[in-house]
């Protein structure tokens, strides 16, 4: 029975707000599991930059490097993207 109660649900997505740099929608009827999938792939298809290597010549703070490295690292960095 269960089986023919999700074959009867339909969807929806309703937009909420849309702007250049953001989407707020509202889905229903649908499973988490979809919902996550979804998530996952917007996740996926947004564009990061992040520091890879870090070379600390002198550090005379009580934070150790590895540490400082970590959160330099995770410092959202914003760029746009030119195809010229």
């Amino acid at each position: 029975m269960a089986s023919f109660e999700s074959a009867k649900r339909r969807p929806s997505v309703k937009i909420l707000d849309l702007q250049e740099d953001q989407i707020k929608f509202e889905m229903k009827n649908t499973d988490v599991s979809v919902a996550n999938a979804l998530r996952r792939v917007m996740i996926a298809e947004v564009s990061t930059l992040a520091i890879e290597r870090v070379e600390i010549y002198s550090n005379t703070s009580v934070l150790l490097d590895e540490f400082i490295s970590h959160r330099l690292g995770m410092i959202p960095i914003r760029y746009t993207y030119n195809e010229s």
